[in-house]
């Protein structure tokens, strides 16, 4: 979990204010989560399975937010701007396709009411 890491001192409030763009990739598909402890945290923890858990917990960290297909009739409900799009990685060319939408998602974002342009330094390049 990214939990830990963002409990370090100060390290939440600097990602917050960073102009580069914070998107999450949902880990929760379909109401199930696809690796690590995620739905077996959100269970004991008497939340929903959900993607909108996800969005929920990290709301102010946020710029965008990617959702698996199975999970698109969630899109409205999510309240930043969302890629729907296959998450699921089974082989090295859906790593690469996910990673390429995603960045190309990100230089579409406002952040910290700056447009993100894709020469922006602050933006990951492909």
């Amino acid at each position: 979990s990214i939990d830990p890491i963002l409990s370090v001192p100060g390290l939440r409030r600097q990602l917050r204010d960073a102009r580069a763009p914070k998107i999450a990739v949902s880990p929760i598909v379909g109401g199930n989560a696809i690796k690590g402890p995620a739905a077996k945290m959100m269970r004991e923890l008497g939340e929903m399975i959900s993607p909108l858990t996800v969005v929920d917990h990290f709301a102010d960290l946020l710029d965008g937010f990617v959702l698996d297909r199975q999970d698109d009739a969630l899109r409205g409900a999510v309240g930043l701007p969302t890629l729907v799009t296959d998450t699921l990685m089974t082989d090295l060319a859906s790593k690469t396709r996910l990673a390429h939408e995603v960045i190309d998602f990100a230089s579409t974002l406002v952040v910290n009411s700056v447009t993100v342009s894709p020469s922006d330094p602050a933006v990951p390049h492909a």
